[in-house]
């Protein structure tokens, strides 16, 4: 196109303007400004063309790898990151199962947990201590193979996991496998999930053997009390019976002659009755709570009437009994009824004791102090 345009131009040149014609200086005007346009375009169009080609240059890759090392380096810092919050997690679960150990093993109540399947899951050392056993033997059996398949915890247990209801208390005697018996009571806790469901059960247990022995041996207090109150009734009863009876056969025995061969019975039921009352009369003397009412008593006289009650009581044989009473004993302040019935068993135990004869001896005297000589 330029090459036909020069060409016109220059013909135009050659040829003489004719009236009417074309100016050549304006047509070569025209073409200049044309040109100058046309360059001004292929200009643009280069650099242009320079800019896409540089950016479709091989940096665009070394931009695109740059791009993806970022990404994957920043997928590295949230693996770091989540690897450092898993660790964290771990380390805490780790602090909190130490914790709950610690609670159960300072706690002195035993703490056993099963779950849906009865099998034995926690088993603390305080239930060891209580119930005899050794943890290591107990976890992951089953209640039946650990207390036994018709033992009242398997009953409770039973219960718990088929109705879905916590045992508030209850007390019970264990028969442990190896022949032991105890007294223990249990309450009972759910375990649940998050969404309600039931896991299992924890068994909170607690040794009541001593205290249901003190309830025992108080309740054998109370009715030993009971039966001394009655007891005293009782004896009173008889002493009025015994009197009835005393009061007749004296009144036959006034009405005997003191040679006929009833008198003798008659003394005899007369003694017997008078050794019964003097028991009941001890008897009472025990059972009834006095304080002590001491007066002055001299010794001598004294020993020699207790003693003579008790011969008169033990049936003969009796042994030489020898009652001595030494000068230097002064009087002193005794209850005589309890005095006579601790030294009236002595007595009567030694005579006793010497069914054939012998001889027992009685004194009273000053016992020097402790490092003197008499």
């Amino acid at each position: 196109f330029l090459t036909t345009l020069a060409f016109n131009l220059l013909t135009a040149q050659r040829i003489p303007t004719a009236p009417g014609g074309v100016d050549v200086h304006a047509a070569t005007e025209l073409l200049l400004k044309v040109l100058g346009g046309i360059i001004l375009l292929v200009l643009l169009y280069a650099g242009f063309a320079r800019i896409v080609r540089r950016d479709s240059s091989p940096s665009t890759g070394f931009v695109k790898d740059n791009v993806f090392l970022d990404v994957v380096a920043r997928l590295r810092d949230k693996e770091h990151e989540l690897e450092r919050l898993r660790s964290a997690a771990e380390e805490r679960a780790r602090e909190i199962e130490s914790y709950n150990e610690n609670i159960l093993r300072s706690v002195s109540s035993g703490v056993i947990t099963f779950n849906r399947e009865s099998v034995v899951t926690t088993f603390n050392d305080a239930a060891g201590r209580i119930l005899r056993f050794n943890r290591a033997d107990v976890i992951g059996k089953t209640c039946g193979e650990v207390f036994g398949a018709n033992s009242t915890v398997a009953g409770l247990l039973n219960r718990c996991l088929s109705t879905g209801e916590a045992i508030t208390r209850e007390e019970f005697e264990l028969y442990l496998p190896h022949g032991e018996r105890i007294w223990i009571g249990v309450s009972t806790t759910l375990l649940k999930d998050r969404e309600g469901r039931l896991m299992g059960t924890t068994f909170v247990c607690t040794d009541l053997t001593e205290i249901k022995a003190l309830q025992e041996q108080v309740e054998m207090r109370e009715r030993m009390t009971v039966l001394g109150q009655m007891s005293a009734g009782i004896a009173h009863e008889f002493r009025n019976l015994m009197g009835t009876i005393l009061g007749a056969v004296k009144l036959i025995a006034r009405q005997t002659p003191p040679d006929s061969p009833v008198h003798e019975s008659i003394q005899s039921v007369t003694h017997v009755i008078s050794d019964m009352d003097h028991l009941i009369t001890q008897f009472l003397n025990f059972a009834r709570k006095t304080d002590p009412d001491l007066k002055p008593v001299d010794m001598g006289p004294w020993l020699k009437r207790v003693v003579e009650q008790v011969l008169e009581q033990v049936p003969p044989p009796h042994p030489h009994v020898e009652v001595t009473c030494f000068p230097d004993v002064p009087r002193i302040r005794i209850d005589e009824v309890l005095m006579r019935q601790a030294l009236g068993n002595l007595v009567q135990n030694a005579v006793e004791a010497m069914p054939g004869g012998g001889r027992l001896t009685v004194s009273a005297g000053l016992r020097p102090p402790l490092g003197r000589r008499r």
